[in-house]
C-alpha cells in the first residue's frame, strides 16, 4: 500500500476542459473513432495508443504441431516497419500485432491480403463487462397462472412406475434410488420448501402434534420445521412437520390443527427492509413473537415482534450448506421456487470426490486470496510463486493463477469486483462455514485470465490471447460474462478453434433488454456449437427487465437478478446482469462434468440445453423456452454409466523433493503395486489438500506391469496449489479411477519442499570486543541483507572452528522479503539509476520517447521522493502501488510512504505527445540488520552466516568473520578460502553450491529482535443499429427482402453509418440511395452493387450526432445497410467484408476518405448543392456479421427417458444447432 504524503493540487474546471479537449483531438488519429472516444474511461484512453491487427493463419497452423510454424510467422512480423511487437497464439493459429501507428496497421493489412499463410487479418475491437448493481426495488410479482403452471409441473406421481423416466430404468416402490444414490425426479422431494421461523427473540416458532404454537429455544427439532405451500392468489400455508397447517382467527388466535386449506390458514407475505418477513393473517393482521413464549395474529401494524427470519432447511433429498450467506442465494434454493434447483442435486453431487475440471473465467481477473475462493484457484504447475521468471516460458512472469492480458503480466487480481462475483457464483467453496456456495462446491480450478481493466471494458485481442491462454493450460469450460459492440471473424475463429481443442463456451446475452435475433450481441450471438447464450431471470421467474433475449439465439435463462456473491478483499456485493447469471451456467457446467468425466462437451452442452425447467415467462424468449435445472441435469448424466474404479489400491508411495528452487518439486516417485492388478490399467499420482480434496495430477500414468515396485521421474518439476499437502497413488482403468483422498484406499505420503537459498547476505561485519576478558567476546554482528530474499526464511549465525567445521548455533535472524530495486521491461535500458552518497537509489527518465515499459520492484518500508515530474496528462504515466501520476507536478511534488512488503512502480508512456520526463529518490529501510551478541564464551574462531530456507540450509560460501577473544580488536574477513567455503572473493550466491539440512538440535533457537463501495455501471458498447426512440424514418425498403438461398446458408454483414452535412430529403431521392450502394460497393473488397442492399434512412438524433461536430447545420442521416454475399462467396469473402467496415468504423482516415468518395458520387449524381455540405464527416457503426438463422425449434433431448434405446447422448450439437 502507498500513501501520499503530498496531494497535488487540483485543476480548476476550465484547465480541465481544455484537457478534455486535446485528449478528443489527440485520438483522433488512433484506431478509434471520436464516437468511441467519447464514450471510453479515461483510465482506458491510453490503450488506444497500441493499434493492433489480429492475424488469422489457415486453419491448418493450428494445434502443437504448427507452433513452430506459428512461431516463425511471427519473427517474419515482427522484421516488418513499424511493429512494435508480435504475440503468437499457436493452440487458435493466430498472431496479435502491435502497430507503431493506426496508418502502419491499415498498410500491414493490405500487405497480408498477398500472404497465402494468412487467411485474414482483422482490425482490433473493444467490448465489455455485462453487469448492473442491484435495484433496491423488488420485481413485480409473478403472474397467477405462472404459479399454477410450476405447481402443476411439480405435482409428480409418488410411484415409480407411473413416472416415465423412473419407468425406464426399471426402479419399482414410491422411493427408488438409482444405483449411485441418484434420487429421481419420482421420489425426490422437488419443489418442497422447509424452514424454520426464528423469532426477534431467538427463539424459534414450535407447532406440535397437539396443535399448540409457541416458541422453542435450543437446536431445531421436527416441531420446528415448516413447509411452504404457495396458492394462486399468491398467498402461502404453512404445514408443520405432522401434516397440519397453521390458521389465526379473528380474535388472534393461533392453531397448527386443520388439515384443510381454508382463507384462515392463508397468510401474506410482506418483506421487510431488514431481510426478515411478516405475516398478515386473512384477518389483516399479522403474526407476532410475544415476548412472554407465545404466537397471536391480532397485531394492526408490523414491528419488531412481528418480523421473522426464514432458516433454509433441507428437505429430504436435498442438501444445504452451512455457509452463513446461503439463504441470499435464491438462484441456487428459494421458496419462490424459481431457482436451478441446487440443493436437490447437491444431494447427489458436490464436486468433493471427483476428479477436478479447470474452468478460465475470462473476465476482470479474480481476487485469488479471497477467502471463499482461494482453496478453488487454478495453480499452474510449471511457475515457481515471486521468482520474477517466466518459469514455463510462456510469456507470462509468475502466471501462477492465470494471466492479465490488459496490463501485460502474470498478475490477473481483480481490480473491478466483476469477475470476482462470477467466481463466487461458479465455485465459491460451499460448505466450509464460510460466505456463499458456488454451484460447484468444490473440485472447480478457477483460472483467472483478466482483459477487462478497473473500468469493465476491454479489447478483443485480449480476449482472443485469453481463450489461446485458457486453451494451452487445459480448461474446459470458459465463462464470458461480457461483450457488446459488433461482431468480429477473429474472435469468432478463436471460438471455433477452441471448440475443436474440447472447450465449452459460457457467453452472457446483454444488457440491453433487446431481441438478439434482431440487434445480436456478440459473442452470445455466434453460431457456434459450444456456446451456451444465457439469458437472466428474477426470483419470481420473469425475464429480468434489462436482459437480451431471442427465441433462435438465446439458448437458457439463469438466475441473475439480484445475485449475491464474492467481491474483492474478502466482500460480498449483490449484482444483477446477465453477467451473473451466466456464471451459474458455468459451474452446473463444471458439476455435470465431474460428475461424469467421460461426457464430451457436446454431451455436457445437450443435457445443460435438454434439462431445462421451462417456464411461461421464458416461452418464446430462449430457444428452450427453460430456466437452468442442476437435478435434472444431474439425472440426465445419468444416464451415462457412472466411472467403475478398480477395487485394489496400491499399497505405498515414496517421495522426496530434490528440486532446490523454492517452491518447485522434483524427483523421483516410488510406488509400490497393489498385491492384485487383475482389475488395474494404471497408477497415477495426485496432489491432495490438507482437507484431503483431490487436486492436480502429476506426471503421467503408470501402466501396471506386473512388477512390484514402479517409479516416475519427474523430468519436469511441478509447482503444487498452495493448500496441496501430501501425494496420492490411485489406481485405474478404462471404466474409472478410484478417487485420491487422504483417508481411504489409497496411500499417501506428505510432501516437503527442499528449496535452498540462491542469494546470500551481501555484507557481514562484527563491532567489538568491549569486553576484556580472555575467551569472552561482546559486540554486535551486522548482516547487510541479500538483495532479494525471496528464497531466504532466516539467516543462521553459527560459531565456525579453525579446522573449517560448523560450531554451535548462536542465534539466527528472520528475513523479512527484503528486495532492493530490480527494473524489467524493454525500457529499462533508458532509465538512468544510481546509489547516492546518503544511501538513497535515484531514478530518472529526462526527456522519454514513445511506448516506452517498465517496472522498478523494491521491497518496503520507505519512500519515494518526486524530485521532478512532467509528463503527457492520462497517457504518460508512473504507477507507485496504487496511486498513477501524470502531468505536470513541478508545482507540488509529492512524497510517497512504502508500507513493508513488496511494491511495484511501473512507468509507461504512449507515442503521442512526451513531456520533459521525471526523476525521483526511493529510500529503503531496514537493508541491515544487528544480531546483538551479550558476553559469550568465544567457542570458535570467527562466525559463520548461513542462509536458509525453512530447515534447509547451504553448505558452502558462507560469510566468515573472524574475532580475536578478549584482544579488544576485530577482524572482518569476509570471503575466505576453505574447505567449507567457496575460494572467491564473493560468494557465488547465483548457481546451487549443495544443501543440507539445519540439524534438529539447533532448532530452537532465539534470533535477535529486529465491502466494496458501489459504483456506477460499467461502460457498454451499443451496437448503434437498433432503433433509437427519437430517430425518426426518413425512408424504408418497402418490403423486408428475404435472403438469397446463398446467403441463407452462409449469412450477411449489417452494418450503417451516420452522415453530417446531408439534408434529409436527399435520401429521399432514389438517385442519391443508388449513390449510397456505388459509394459502399467501391469501398468493400469483392462486393458489387447488386450485394448491397439498402434498409432505411433515420434522421439521427443528438444523441446520435454527438459524436462529431455538425457542419453548416445541414442534417444528419443515418444509413442502414446489409451486404449479401453474390452466389459462388467463400464464408471468408464475408469475414473480409467485415474487417474492412471495422476498419471503417474504428479508424478516421478511412472514414475520411470513404466520405470524399462519396462525395464524388453525390455530386456526380446531380444533387443540389445546398442539399450537402463539403466535405461531408461520416462515421461507421461496428459492424454485426450474422449467420444464418436457425432451424425452427426441434424438441431437444429433454431427459434420459427418450433415448431408452440408446444410454448415450449424442456426441455432438443436437439437431437444432446443426
Amino acid at each position: 500500500m502507498v500513501t501520499r504524503a503530498l496531494m497535488q493540487a487540483p485543476c480548476t474546471m476550465v484547465l480541465c476542459l481544455l484537457i478534455m479537449s486535446i485528449l478528443v483531438m489527440q485520438i483522433d488519429s488512433s484506431p478509434v473513432d471520436a464516437a468511441t472516444a467519447d464514450e471510453l474511461p479515461l483510465a482506458d484512453m491510453q490503450r488506444h495508443s497500441d493499434h493492433r491487427v489480429i492475424v488469422r493463419y489457415s486453419s491448418t497452423l493450428t494445434g502443437e504441431s504448427a507452433a513452430a510454424e506459428i512461431e516463425k510467422q511471427v519473427h517474419k512480423l515482427e522484421s516488418q516497419p513499424n511493429v512494435v511487437r508480435a504475440q503468437s497464439l499457436p493452440r487458435l493459429g493466430m498472431a496479435v500485432v502491435s502497430m507503431a501507428s493506426a496508418e502502419a496497421g491499415e498498410q500491414l493489412m493490405a500487405d497480408l491480403q498477398h500472404d497465402s499463410s494468412v487467411e485474414l487479418a482483422v482490425p482490433d475491437t473493444w467490448v465489455s463487462a455485462f453487469d448492473l448493481f442491484a435495484d433496491s426495488s423488488n420485481p413485480p410479482d409473478v403472474a397467477a397462472d405462472a404459479h399454477r403452471a410450476l405447481r402443476a409441473e411439480r405435482a409428480l406421481p409418488a410411484q415409480c412406475s407411473a413416472h416415465p423416466a423412473c419407468r425406464m430404468r426399471g426402479l419399482v416402490g414410491d422411493c427408488c434410488p438409482a444405483k449411485d444414490g441418484m434420487m429421481l425426479s419420482c421420489c425426490s422431494s422437488q419443489g418442497k420448501q422447509l424452514f424454520a421461523l426464528q423469532t426477534y427473540h431467538g427463539t424459534y416458532v414450535s407447532a406440535g402434534p397437539d396443535g399448540e404454537v409457541s416458541q422453542a429455544v435450543g437446536t431445531l427439532q421436527d416441531s420446528e420445521h415448516f413447509e411452504m405451500i404457495f396458492h394462486a392468489d399468491g398467498n402461502v400455508s404453512l404445514r408443520n412437520d405432522y401434516g397440519k397447517y397453521l390458521r389465526s382467527d379473528e380474535q388472534g388466535f393461533v392453531r397448527a390443527d386443520s388439515t384443510d386449506l381454508t382463507d384462515s390458514e392463508k397468510f401474506e407475505i410482506v418483506k421487510n427492509e431488514n431481510g426478515t418477513v411478516s405475516f398478515k393473517s386473512y384477518f389483516g393482521k399479522y403474526l407476532a413473537a410475544e415476548d412472554g413464549g407465545s404466537i397471536v395474529a391480532n397485531r394492526v401494524n408490523a414491528s419488531l415482534w412481528e418480523q421473522f427470519s426464514m432458516q433454509q432447511l433441507a428437505a429430504p433429498g436435498q442438501r444445504l450448506p452451512n455457509d452463513p450467506a446461503f439463504s441470499k442465494l435464491w438462484g441456487m434454493h428459494s421458496y419462490h421456487g424459481f431457482d436451478i434447483d441446487a440443493p436437490e442435486a447437491w444431494q447427489v453431487w458436490t464436486g468433493e470426490i471427483g476428479k477436478g475440471i479447470t474452468v478460465a473465467v475470462i473476465d476482470t481477473g479474480i481476487d485469488y486470496n479471497h477467502e471463499d475462493l482461494s482453496e478453488q484457484m487454478w495453480v499452474n504447475p510449471m511457475e515457481i510463486p515471486g521468482n520474477g521468471v517466466d518459469d514455463d516460458g510462456n510469456g507470462y512472469i509468475d502466471d501462477v493463477h492465470g494471466a492479465d492480458f490488459a496490463n501485460e503480466d502474470g498478475d490477473p487480481m481483480d481490480d473491478q469486483m466483476h469477475g470476482t462475483h462470477c467466481a463466487g457464483t461458479i465455485a465459491g467453496i460451499g460448505n466450509n462455514a464460510v460466505g456463499v456456495s458456488g454451484v460447484a462446491w468444490r473440485g472447480v480450478r478457477l483460472m483467472a485470465l483478466k482483459f477487462l481493466t478497473s473500468t469493465g471494458s476491454g479489447r478483443t485481442s485480449d480476449a482472443i490471447r485469453a481463450i489461446d491462454y485458457a486453451v494451452a493450460h487445459g480448461a474446459r469450460i470458459a465463462s464470458n460474462s461480457w461483450g457488446g459492440g459488433g461482431s468480429s471473424s477473429a474472435l469468432r475463429t478463436a471460438i471455433e478453434r477452441a471448440e475443436g481443442a474440447g472447450m465449452l463456451f459460457t457467453a452472457a446475452a446483454g444488457n440491453e433488454a433487446s431481441n438478439n435475433d434482431e440487434v445480436p450481441s456478440f459473442p452470445a450471438n455466434y453460431d457456434i456449437s459450444n456456446v451456451i447464450s444465457v439469458a437472466s431471470t428474477t426470483y419470481l421467474g420473469e425475464m429480468s427487465s434489462f436482459s437480451c433475449y431471442g427465441n433462435s439465439t438465446v439458448h437458457v435463462a439463469a438466475p441473475g437478478s439480484g445475485i449475491y456473491s464474492t467481491v474483492p478483499n474478502n466482500g460480498y456485493e449483490t449484482l444483477s446482469g446477465t453477467s451473473m447469471a451466466t456464471p451459474h451456467v458455468s459451474g452446473l457446467a463444471a458439476l455435470v462434468w465431474m460428475y461424469r468425466p467421460q461426457l464430451s462437451m457436446h454431451q455436457v452442452r445437450d443435457i445443460i440445453i435438454g434439462s431445462v425447467r421451462t417456464l411461461p415467462a421464458l416461452d418464446g424468449k430462449v430457444i428452450t423456452g427453460g430456466l437452468i435445472n442442476a437435478k435434472d441435469a444431474l439425472e440426465a448424466a445419468w444416464a451415462f454409466d457412472p466411472p467403475k474404479p478398480p477395487a485394489h489400491a496400491p499399497q505405498a508411495i515414496e517421495f522426496e523433493d530434490i528440486d532446490p528452487r523454492i517452491g518447485a518439486y522434483g524427483g523421483v516417485v516410488t510406488i509400490t503395486a497393489a498385491a492384485d492388478e487383475s482389475d488395474i490399467d494404471y497408477y497415477r499420482v495426485y496432489m491432495v489438500s490438507g482437507a484431503g480434496f483431490q487436486l492436480e495430477a502429476v506426471g503421467e500414468p503408470i501402466p501396471a506391469t506386473g512388477e512390484p515396485e514402479l517409479t516416475m521421474e519427474l523430468n519436469a518439476s511441478f509447482v503444487p496449489p498452495m493448500y496441496a499437502r501430501a501425494l496420492v497413488a490411485v489406481s485405474g482403468r478404462a471404466s474409472g479411477e478410484m478417487p485420491a483422498r487422504l483417508r481411504g484406499l489409497a496411500p499417501h505420503v506428505d510432501i516437503e519442499d527442499y528449496g535452498l537459498p540462491i542469494l546470500g547476505p551481501k555484507s557481514v561485519s562484527w563491532i567489538g570486543d568491549p569486553d576484556t576478558k580472555k575467551d569472552f567476546v561482546n559486540g554486535s554482528l551486522l548482516v547487510e541483507r541479500a538483495t532479494d530474499e525471496a528464497s531466504i526464511t532466516t539467516y543462521n549465525v553459527y560459531w565456525h572452528a579453525e579446522s573449517g567445521a560448523r560450531g554451535p548455533m548462536l542465534g539466527s535472524i528472520a528475513a523479512v522479503g527484503f528486495l532492493e530495486p530490480v527494473c524489467s521491461g524493454t525500457s529499462c535500458g533508458l532509465i538512468n539509476m544510481n546509489r547516492a552518497d546518503d544511501g538513497a537509489y535515484v531514478f530518472e527518465r529526462r526527456p522519454y520517447g514513445g511506448l516506452e515499459d517498465a517496472e522498478i520492484r523494491a521491497s518496503g518500508p520507505g519512500s519515494v521522493e518526486l524530485t521532478y515530474f512532467d509528463t503527457e496528462d492520462y497517457y504518460d504515466k508512473l504507477t507507485i502501488g496504487d496511486e498513477e501520476l501524470h502531468g505536470n507536478l513541478t508545482c507540488c511534488l509529492p512524497t510517497m510512504e512504502l508500507s513493508d512488503g513488496r511494491t511495484a512502480i511501473k512507468w509507461s508512456s504512449d507515442d503521442s505527445i512526451h513531456g520533459a520526463g521525471w526523476s525521483f529518490r526511493l529510500r529503503q529501510e531496514g537493508s541491515t540488520v544487528e544480531l546483538q551478541i551479550e558476553t559469550s564464551e568465544v567457542l570458535g574462531s570467527g562466525f559463520e552466516v548461513v542462509p536458509a530456507y525453512e530447515k534447509n540450509e547451504l553448505m558452502s560460501g558462507m560469510i566468515v568473520v573472524e574475532i580475536s577473544g578478549g584482544a579488544g580488536k576485530s577482524q572482518s574477513e569476509a570471503y575466505r578460502g576453505g574447505k567449507r567455503r567457496l575460494a572467491t572473493s564473493e560468494p557465488s550466491w547465483g548457481r546451487r553450491i549443495g544443501g543440507a539440512n539445519i540439524p534438529a538440535s539447533n532448532d530452537k533457537v532465539h534470533p535477535t529482535s529486529v465491502h466494496a463501495k458501489q459504483q456506477k455501471e460499467p461502460w457498454l458498447l451499443q451496437s448503434g443499429l437498433e432503433t433509437r426512440s427519437s430517430a425518426r424514418v426518413i425512408w424504408s425498403a418497402e418490403q423486408v427482402q428475404q435472403l438469397s438461398p446463398f446467403a441463407a446458408r452462409h449469412g450477411r454483414v449489417r452494418s450503417s453509418f451516420m452522415v453530417t452535412g446531408l439534408a434529409e430529403e436527399a435520401c429521399t431521392k432514389p438517385a442519391i440511395r443508388a449513390a449510397f450502394v456505388q459509394a459502399l460497393a467501391k469501398q468493400l473488397p469483392g462486393v458489387e452493387e447488386s450485394d448491397v442492399r439498402l434498409v432505411r434512412a433515420l434522421g439521427a438524433s443528438i444523441e446520435e450526432a454527438r459524436h462529431a461536430t455538425p457542419q453548416d447545420q445541414v442534417g444528419w442521416v443515418r444509413v442502414e445497410f446489409e451486404i449479401e454475399p453474390s452466389e459462388g462467396a467463400h464464408i471468408i469473402d464475408l469475414d473480409r467484408i467485415e474487417s474492412q467496415l471495422i476498419l471503417l468504423s474504428i479508424g478516421r482516415r478511412p472514414a475520411e476518405k470513404f466520405g470524399s468518395a462519396l462525395s464524388l458520387v453525390l455530386k456526380a449524381s446531380g444533387l443540389p448543392h445546398h442539399l450537402m455540405a463539403s466535405p461531408l464527416d461520416v462515421v461507421f457503426t461496428a459492424p454485426q456479421q450474422l449467420s444464418p438463422r436457425m432451424l425452427a425449434a426441434a424438441p431437444l433431448l429433454a431427459s434420459a427417458a427418450e433415448h431408452s434405446g440408446d444410454r448415450r447422448l449424442h456426441g455432438a450439437a443436437s439437431p437444432l444447432f446443426v
